[in-house]
């Protein structure tokens, strides 16, 4: 089971996050009637063959140096009425980064966020980190800002890709949540 490892509240921003982008929805995974949604997993790997990636990190001048070493998945526009939301695959970059072609780009505006540290196994964190990153956040006296939500997954070398690519199956997902006080 995913477990919180650490949670800090920080001062964090702005920046832009820049990547390739779908809008799509979680659902139970049926190979009888595939869904209507492009998948987060399918995006991830488009990024990382057709070149995404490659591009973004030999922008090196508008990498933050304070930003972590790693890949950073965003989530935001979430619809209560039909599920869906904007994901973006890409990293997190300074608000002067000019934009590739055929990239999507959103602007985070400087806030305090709470960035927690959720240890599991890969198909354990995802369905979970939410739950334990907004628990926690409660717990401490702050409160989502959710009229500036976003998530952010990010992808440390050091806990998730690293560990990953030693064929370790505990990992750690950094998430990033903006937060108000309660």
């Amino acid at each position: 089971m995913a477990k919180l490892k650490k949670i800090e509240f920080v001062d964090f921003g702005p920046y832009k996050m820049v990547g390739k982008e779908i809008r799509t929805k979680i659902e139970n995974f049926n190979p009888i009637f595939p869904s209507k949604y492009p998948t987060i997993p399918s995006l991830w790997k488009q990024c990382f063959s057709d070149g995404t990636f490659d591009t973004l990190a030999n922008m090196t001048e508008y990498c933050p140096a304070e930003t972590p070493n790693g890949y950073e998945g965003y989530v935001r526009d979430f619809n209560k009425e039909d599920g869906t939301f904007t994901y973006v695959a890409g990293f997190l970059m300074k608000v002067n980064t000019p934009v590739p072609d055929g990239y999507a780009a959103y602007d985070i505006p400087a806030c305090t966020i709470a960035k927690t540290w959720i240890e599991g196994e890969e198909h354990d964190i995802y369905p979970n980190a939410d739950q334990l990153t907004v628990e926690v956040i409660y717990q401490n006296g702050y409160e989502v800002d959710w009229q500036n939500y976003f998530k952010c997954e990010v992808y440390t070398d050091q806990r998730f890709g690293m560990p990953q690519k030693r064929g370790q199956k505990v990992l750690i997902l950094d998430i990033y949540i903006p937060i108000k006080q309660g």
